[in-house]
């Protein structure tokens, strides 16, 4: 038989750091995509080199923004639904549900 006590606070401390790396993911895809467009912004569309540097950007930008439209959706839906439920160990350990 597993020991009630501590349970829901071991599981909520690992939901609670799953939720901090989740706001760090991101703003770390936020940061990224501040650093590309600065990249775009700066570079010259004229300038066969920085050709290069805006059509690579521009795919990584648009992969970054896709990243985070999932992070922002489905990701976080799923962060929502683990960090409500996690208080049913709360529930079990206190014997109100099973």
């Amino acid at each position: 038989m597993v020991e009630k006590t501590g349970v829901y606070a071991m599981c909520k401390a690992k939901v609670r750091a799953i939720e901090a790396a989740y706001d760090q993911l991101a703003q770390a895809i936020e940061a990224y995509q501040a650093t590309l467009n600065g990249l775009i912004a700066q570079a010259d569309p004229a300038d066969a080199d920085d050709q290069h540097l805006l059509v690579t950007a521009n795919l990584q930008l648009k992969t970054a923004n896709g990243l985070l439209n999932t992070v922002e959706t489905d990701l976080n839906d799923d962060l929502i639904r683990l960090s409500d439920r996690v208080i049913r160990f709360k529930h079990w350990e206190d014997g109100v549900f099973v």
